[in-house]
C-alpha cells in the first residue's frame, strides 16, 4: 500500500509538472519564428520565404516562381481544430487556399532551425532556415 501511494504521488507530480506548450503559446512562437528563408531538406533547389507582411515567396533554383499570401492561424476552413494544431494557411488563388499543419519549428543543439509541416495531402515537408 505504501508503494502504491509513492507511485501515485510520483505520477501526479510528473503529470502536473510536465506542461506541454499550449496551442496559443505555439501559435505565438511559430508566428514569429516562421519569418525568414527556408530551404527544403528534400530538394535544396526549393526555397520558400515568409515575410512579416504575410507574403510567401516560392523559389526554384533561385528563380522566383510565385508570390502569394500566408497566415499562421488556429483555424482553417473545415480542417478540424483539436485545440492542438497550428495551421499554415496558404492562398492558392482568389477563392482557395491550402490548410497545412505546422508540426513544429525547432532549433537543434548545433543551431540549425527546422520547420516541419504536414500538407493537406498528409505529406511531411521539412525545411532548414537560412
Amino acid at each position: 500500500m505504501k508503494n502504491l501511494k509513492i507511485i501515485l504521488i510520483i505520477t501526479l507530480g510528473l503529470t502536473f509538472g510536465c506542461k506541454a506548450q499550449s496551442q496559443e503559446e505555439r501559435f505565438k512562437t511559430y508566428k514569429s519564428l516562421i519569418i525568414g528563408t527556408w530551404v527544403s531538406e528534400e530538394d535544396s533547389s526549393n526555397k520558400i520565404e515568409f515575410s512579416s507582411d504575410n507574403k510567401l515567396k516560392i523559389y526554384i533554383d533561385n528563380t522566383l516562381e510565385d508570390t502569394t499570401e500566408y497566415e499562421v492561424t488556429l483555424t482553417c476552413s473545415t480542417s478540424s481544430n483539436n485545440a492542438y494544431d497550428v495551421f499554415l494557411k496558404i492562398q492558392i488563388d482568389t477563392t482557395s487556399f491550402n490548410c497545412d499543419i505546422i508540426n513544429n519549428i525547432i532549433t537543434d543543439s548545433l543551431g540549425k532551425t527546422t520547420l516541419s509541416i504536414t500538407n493537406e495531402r498528409g505529406q511531411l515537408e521539412k525545411y532548414l532556415k537560412q
